[in-house]
């Protein structure tokens, strides 16, 4: 390419500087003013390809280098930033992972204490029955032992009234010896 460029641009300017000429008259063409043009663009040229070359050549290879370790480090950054990313990755499945095990050990959690608590309030229930029961059960006897003692206070006044009426003399006095002689009975164990 390099070899193709300056003959190339001498070519050009020399199809330049002709085209100018026969511009200024068909029939004259001025030789020697062709050829210092093209003298001149070549000097010109030559001389800016030759001192521009090195620095061009320099500034050109410093460019491509900074591309290059721009490259090689955006390719480090990515592949550090997909380390991280792979890394946070891990890490939100663990979190995931420990949420779901929380999850899951709050539910088993919960289901033991419902169990537990309906059990408790099973047992408690029938504790309750039971002292309801056992209440109503010492009630009744209560109220079955109040109404004996109802019933034998008012057999005794009855009978009490009967014996009163048909107690006389002769009767009352059996009593009375009987009841001595049980008392008698009595002293003689002691």
């Amino acid at each position: 390419m390099k070899k193709i460029g300056l003959p190339l641009i001498l070519i050009l300017t020399l199809a330049t500087g002709l085209g100018a000429s026969a511009n200024e008259g068909a029939s004259h063409i001025d030789w020697f003013n062709v050829l210092g043009k093209v003298f001149n663009s070549t000097v010109l040229f030559g001389g800016l390809i030759l001192l521009l070359r090195k620095p061009l050549i320099q500034m050109l290879s410093r460019k491509s280098s900074d591309i290059r370790n721009d490259i090689v480090e955006r390719e480090k950054n990515l592949a550090d930033t997909s380390v991280r990313l792979l890394d946070i990755q891990q890490r939100l499945d663990k979190v995931a992972a420990e949420v779901d095990g929380m999850k899951k050990s709050a539910e088993a959690a919960g289901r033991d204490e419902l169990a537990r608590l309906q059990e408790a309030g099973r047992l408690e229930a029938k504790r309750i029955i039971a002292l309801s029961e056992e209440e109503i059960r010492q009630r009744v006897d209560a109220a079955v032992r109040a109404v004996k003692g109802r019933i034998a206070d008012l057999a005794i006044e009855r009978f009490k009234n009967e014996f009163a009426r048909s107690l006389d003399a002769e009767t009352q006095k059996k009593i009375i010896e009987r009841n001595i002689d049980a008392c008698g009975d009595l002293d003689e164990g002691k």
